[in-house]
């Protein structure tokens, strides 16, 4: 079972990370759902979605994979003004899908982790940055912090939220992580604020974990981005394909099945989608037709 951590010394102040998909929010509805103002789905969830087999994932996160299409194609998007409702429709559910891809990638590496029964997995955990570690990073570059650790001490400057830390039990070293899909380059004001926090992260690791009474040799902070394109800092980037290398345990096919899985639910949807789309388009062609004839 995954664990969520929180620092004694940390606030949440900001907004919560969204639920993976397949989870549910405290009210019981879908988490992470976008809000339909126009009422029913264009398009309905089959009864019974296809067919999932245990293979790299649990059957569980697989489920949610075929899920996350499921939701989307039962939500009604705003229609676009220039696309008109059926190729709004068709957009957003393909965006949508494209963006619950991003939880499910980090519920695939988490979960690939956890089975290996090599490392403890902690989510979603609160970590504060004291002000000598600021300073510290302020008054030095990425390489002359190469290798560096200080203690957990001083005034707490700011409270963050990690995506992931993974302690390798056998070696008692750790990986702190933060995960993007890397479909694209990412705004440079993120890419700054992300390593920022991953530094301090790596700089002050280890007391960090010791305060929450996990004793480690090492730690190690990555930006994990699957597809290589978020345009992080080589030195903290590592990509889908190196995954399997760095925890020394199967990653990378996790990864690859949960989006098998995604992408072939997708495709099975998209002729429906496309159809009613052209539809909606062949009317309001006609429509501007009409009008310019009067």
């Amino acid at each position: 079972m995954t664990n969520i951590i929180t620092h004694p010394a940390a606030s949440r102040g900001g907004q919560r990370r969204p639920r993976a998909a397949g989870q549910t929010a405290p009210d019981g509805s879908p988490a992470g759902r976008i809000p339909v103002p126009l009422g029913s789905g264009a398009m309905r969830a089959p009864a019974h979605a296809a067919t999932v087999v245990q293979t790299a994932c649990s059957p569980e996160l697989l489920a949610a994979a075929e899920a996350a299409v499921d939701t989307a194609l039962a939500t009604v998007f705003t229609s676009d003004p220039v696309l008109g409702p059926g190729l709004s429709q068709l957009n957003s559910v393909l965006a949508s899908v494209v963006k619950r891809h991003g939880s499910l990638i980090e519920s695939a590496i988490t979960e690939a982790l956890e089975r290996s029964d090599r490392y403890l997995v902690l989510r979603n955990v609160a970590m504060p940055i004291t002000e000598p570690t600021q300073e510290t990073l302020r008054d030095s570059t990425p390489a002359q912090l190469h290798g560096s650790s200080i203690a957990l001490r001083g005034e707490v400057a700011q409270t963050v939220f990690l995506d992931l830390v993974a302690i390798d039990l056998e070696e008692r070293r750790a990986f702190v992580a933060e995960i993007k899909r890397g479909g694209g380059k990412s705004e440079m004001r993120k890419v700054h604020q992300v390593e920022w926090i991953l530094r301090a992260a790596q700089l002050q690791g280890r007391s960090f974990l010791a305060s929450l009474g996990y004793q480690v040799a090492s730690a190690r902070a990555v930006l994990i981005d699957v597809y290589g394109r978020a345009g992080f800092s080589e030195d903290l980037t590592v990509t889908g394909a190196e995954l399997d290398a760095l925890f020394e345990v199967p990653v990378e096919d996790a990864l690859e099945t949960v989006t098998a899985v995604l992408a072939a639910r997708l495709r099975e949807a998209v002729p429906g989608l496309v159809a009613v789309a052209h539809v909606n388009v062949g009317r309001a062609g006609g429509s501007i037709r009409r009008s310019g004839a009067r």
